[in-house]
């Protein structure tokens, strides 16, 4: 288990430790300072190393979330319905039935993607913001959209067991398909 949720605080003070032992080496030319530079470099890419192959619920589930949303941009209903729980029939509906009238385009941005664990790491509530161009009914606007979804890990997959849309500024719940 990684001490951090990222590598960067660990590469950082290996970094900085480095940095002082150069300066001591170029001060006092004492070879003892210059391996144990080399030592620290090693190190941090070391720590990078390790933090590229360790990957924890949380970036499973957010890369889950980039997954299902390309997903859905590219109208692929097999794909899309793989990511929703089969237990959550009237979100799956409502997702076949968006998949029909809603086009989004490429310009789609995710932004403030935020991720609560729950029960262990089973359950994951990510909270985020999705801004770009859509057609709907035959019309075709940029929309800021807030949504949150609940997730939970179901045979060592994460599907989505929940969704909700919220209002881009207050936060408070929408119907699904309101205008705003």
């Amino acid at each position: 288990m990684w001490f951090t949720e990222t590598a960067i605080p660990p590469m950082v003070v290996c970094s900085v430790i480095a940095a002082i032992l150069f300066i001591q080496w170029y001060q006092r030319r004492l070879g003892k300072y210059l391996i144990g530079c080399l030592f620290m470099i090693l190190l941090t890419i070391g720590f990078y190393v390790l933090e590229l192959s360790i990957v924890t619920p949380r970036e499973r589930v957010e890369d889950d979330l980039f997954s299902l949303i390309s997903a859905f941009q590219k109208k692929e209903e097999e794909t899309t319905l793989s990511y929703i729980s089969p237990r959550a029939k009237p979100l799956r509906d409502m997702v076949k039935f968006a998949l029909g009238v809603i086009t989004v385009e490429d310009d789609l941005r995710i932004t403030d993607v935020s991720t609560e664990l729950k029960a262990e790491d089973s359950i994951a509530t990510i909270h985020f913001r999705a801004n770009g161009t859509a057609m709907y009914a035959g019309l075709s606007s940029r929309q800021p959209t807030r949504w949150e979804l609940t997730w939970q890990k179901m045979g060592g997959e994460w599907k989505v067991t929940e969704a909700t849309r919220l209002n881009p500024i207050t936060g408070e719940r929408l119907a699904p398909f309101a205008p705003r």
